[in-house]
């Protein structure tokens, strides 16, 4: 279930972009929740573009807490992802913009801009909110084969046996 607090948020992120020329797709716990994944969503995160990272920071510049620039984040001395990353509070809640995303597998660099061409659209209180679709996360929360992610995996099969 998603939170009041996060529904406000996302009416002010979608009144932001939808009359924009930004493809973007809500991924992560939020993304998740909107889709049935019994999860509790803490922030919001977006994937985008290069350009649509950096339109989205001027639109959002109020809200800024790091500016979006290009960086490797590491998680236990391994490089994970790299991206155009900016970061943002509003309301309370975190927002994490991802431009250009690309997870680590093994030496090869995935770059994820599949989720941004068809989004599925989840409808929640007049709004149509793109989300990267249940099974593309699965594949990325088992790839990255974190801890933390073990239940996510287990919450994204439980919903997708339930769905399908």
């Amino acid at each position: 279930m998603v939170e009041q607090k996060i529904i406000k948020v996302l009416k002010i992120i979608y009144q932001k972009l939808k009359n924009q020329k930004i493809k973007w797709v809500l991924v992560g716990s939020t993304s998740l929740a909107l889709q049935g994944v019994k999860i509790k969503p803490k922030d919001i995160d977006i994937l985008t573009n290069k350009e649509g990272a950096l339109k989205i920071n001027e639109l959002f510049k109020e809200y800024e807490v790091k500016p979006v620039k290009f960086g490797r984040l590491k998680i236990g001395g391994r490089e994970l992802f790299e991206s155009y990353l900016g970061k943002f509070k509003i309301k309370g809640v975190k927002v994490e913009i991802m431009g250009n995303l690309k997870e680590k597998l093994g030496r090869k660099w995935i770059y994820l801009h599949k989720r941004l061409k068809s989004p599925k659209i989840v409808k929640i209180e007049g709004m149509k909110i793109p989300v990267s679709p249940l099974e593309e996360q699965l594949k990325s929360y088992s790839r990255l084969g974190r801890k933390k992610d073990a239940f996510r995996v287990k919450q994204i099969k439980k919903a997708l046996r339930i769905y399908h």
